[in-house]
């Protein structure tokens, strides 16, 4: 395995992805995201695939967006 795929699945064991969806709600802009992806090279999570980050961060999305009462947009 490598690296970057190490540091992916890390991340997904960890809250920080559903905590970011949360703290935007479903939804957020390219700075928002540019921030996150900081905070987690910051944390150690580098190198990382950011492709793949932001697939997780859309398969978290759509689990918050589930449990809503309001639909967030796709």
């Amino acid at each position: 395995m490598s690296k970057e795929e190490n540091n992916l699945k890390k991340l997904a064991r960890t809250n920080l992805a559903t905590n970011f969806v949360k703290k935007c709600k479903g939804e957020w802009n390219h700075d928002e995201w540019l921030k996150f992806c900081d905070s987690i090279k910051e944390k150690g999570y580098s190198p990382i695939d950011l492709d793949q980050v932001g697939l997780l961060l859309e398969n978290k999305k759509a689990e918050y967006c589930a449990k809503q009462t309001c639909a967030c947009s796709n």
